[in-house]
């Protein structure tokens, strides 16, 4: 490039806080300004342009006043661009290569970086430019690693590290990292997770939010001052999506879950989803919105049932996500037909012989008014007998309680063991798999695959022994569900109809067997599994007419 007594000049000024190294009054936007006007009167050249990204990391190039400066180059607008030195042009070795070796280059732009002694003009003092570049991306790489750190550390400390609080909670005022219940909206959640526990749907949920003028959790920080700014064309609308998201959210029993996903570079802002396994979880962080029991129950409907509303009454029905085909374990959907004589009369079928024919499964058709006449009964009979002898009830509870946990716990250690000798096995396998290598015994390529293979097996039964772990945990019934149920049943005993909110209380699932003709009669198998106790009681079964 021929040298010329003159230039239309742009000066180029840049900082983020990356750039806070402990020198930020020498990195300030003005004394850049100023070193660069200085300099650009000393040469005499003409000061065309000046260019400032005030808060922007060097990292990428979509900053609004580079992308102008660059438009200005394309327009032949400068032919000399002046920064105080490389790393604020920008923080990203191949980009910024590419700049100053190829882009002003070829549309004839000088540039220079004052500090580092970089005029592209003089290309025999540009040598150690490219080491200058890879020292400047190192150093936010550096930081993002040591930053991504810290907040990895602080957040096992159970310390929330979010951005914004989770609706329903706000920053304590003199700990940012301490979550605190907020006042203002925490019934709301209450309200959104009893409904859920009462069977209503995510639709129906959000559809009774919006009728009642309810702010969405976006438009409600918005209006607090705590939160993104909502864009004009933005709708305060609740939606399914955001109704489920608050039912599955850890937070509202006082976990905090962080490091669900992480940025994929430091040199950009976009994120991937990190494995449930690398999952930060620490419980008892914060005061609870909501309580234990509300919280499993919702928890169970969600991973279980998708309950649906009948469409001539516009409301649940009674035994709405609970029905079970005793055969095939699907769902039991709900139908309403009317009849031109007498009432009109709602049951339930197999939602797997209805969506696939007979081939599949059979319809283990019953009517809801049989069946809640049967589980009135069974409540009825159980409550009486409570009330009436409690000691007797628990002691036959426990004892049958206990009979299920050995007969479980028996198939449960065995396939722990089965598993946890597999694995030992295969420690076996890889530790003999290196020494045939070492020996010379076994070709890289076999080692390799078969080194793979053991390892993706080892990776599995990881995986298995964990939810066989957790199966432990769950077959284990304490003393306290029995207690439990015998106070919420022992309330039944005058219940004289069934509705919606007593079968949820009492019920988790009911499983319905095939009818069948047995002597000229219609019989048909009913097991009801109570809440907290399951289907242990010998006469929870009986034959319907």
């Amino acid at each position: 490039m021929a040298l010329q007594s003159t230039h239309d000049v742009g000066i180029y000024c840049r900082l983020s806080r990356d750039d806070n190294n402990g020198n930020l009054e020498s990195m300030s936007i003005g004394n850049q300004k100023q070193m660069l006007v200085d300099y650009v009167k000393e040469k005499g050249w003409n000061l065309r342009e000046t260019y400032v990204d005030d808060g922007y990391s060097g990292t990428n190039f979509d900053r609004p006043d580079f992308k102008r400066m660059i438009q200005d180059v394309k327009n032949a607008r400068i032919d000399c661009i002046v920064t105080k030195d490389l790393s604020r042009l920008g923080r990203n070795y191949s980009k910024v290569g590419y700049y100053t070796e190829e882009f002003f280059v070829d549309h004839g732009v000088r540039f220079i970086a004052i500090n580092d002694s970089f005029d592209t003009n003089r290309e025999e003092d540009n040598d150690i430019a490219p080491f200058k570049n890879v020292l400047n991306e190192w150093y936010p790489r550096d930081i993002s690693k040591k930053v991504r750190q810290v907040k990895r550390a602080a957040a096992r400390q159970g310390k929330f590290m979010g951005s914004y609080a989770p609706y329903g909670y706000k920053r304590h005022p003199e700990n940012k990292h301490q979550l605190i219940i907020d006042d203002k909206v925490a019934d709301i959640v209450r309200r959104i997770f009893n409904e859920s526990a009462y069977g209503y749907s995510g639709r129906r949920i959000a559809d009774n939010l919006n009728a009642d003028g309810i702010d969405t959790p976006k438009f409600y920080s918005a209006k607090e001052g705590n939160g993104m700014p909502v864009r004009p064309t933005e709708k305060n609308y609740w939606g399914s999506s955001t109704v489920l998201r608050i039912i599955r959210h850890p937070v509202y029993i006082g976990n905090l879950v962080q490091g669900k996903s992480q940025v994929t570079s430091f040199k950009n802002k976009k994120r991937r989803v990190v494995d449930r396994d690398n999952w930060i979880v620490v419980e008892n962080t914060h005061e609870p919105i909501i309580d234990r029991e509300t919280w499993d129950r919702c928890q169970s409907r969600a991973r279980r049932t998708r309950n649906r509303e009948s469409k001539k009454t516009n409301s649940i029905s009674l035994f709405a996500g609970l029905l079970r085909c005793e055969d095939c374990g699907s769902k039991l959907v709900f139908t309403f037909k009317p009849r031109k004589k007498g009432p009109s009369v709602g049951s339930y079928r197999c939602s797997c012989y209805n969506n696939n024919g007979n081939h599949a499964c059979t319809h283990h058709y019953i009517q809801e008014n049989t069946l809640s006449a049967f589980v009135l009964r069974d409540i009825q009979i159980h409550a009486t007998l409570v009330k009436a002898d409690r000691e007797r009830i628990t002691q036959q509870l426990l004892a049958g309680i206990n009979n299920a946990q050995q007969s479980s716990m028996k198939q449960i250690d065995k396939q722990l063991r089965d598993a946890e000798s597999r694995e030992a096995a295969i420690d076996e396998n890889i530790k003999q798999l290196y020494e045939d290598k070492c020996e010379g015994k076994l070709p890289e390529s076999i080692f390799q695959k078969l080194l793979n293979g053991y390892l993706a097996e080892q990776a599995e039964l990881s995986k298995t022994i964990n939810k066989i772990r957790d199966q432990q945990n769950e077959v284990k019934i304490e003393n306290c569900d029995i207690n439990q149920w015998m106070d919420t049943i022992s309330g039944y005993m005058d219940l004289k109809k069934l509705d919606r909110t007593s079968v949820v209380e009492l019920i988790d699932t009911i499983t319905i067997g095939e009818g069948r003709m047995v002597n000229g009669k219609r019989r048909q198998d009913i097991t009801i599994n109570y809440r907290f106790i399951g289907n242990l009681l010998e006469h929870a079964k009986e034959d319907i007419i």
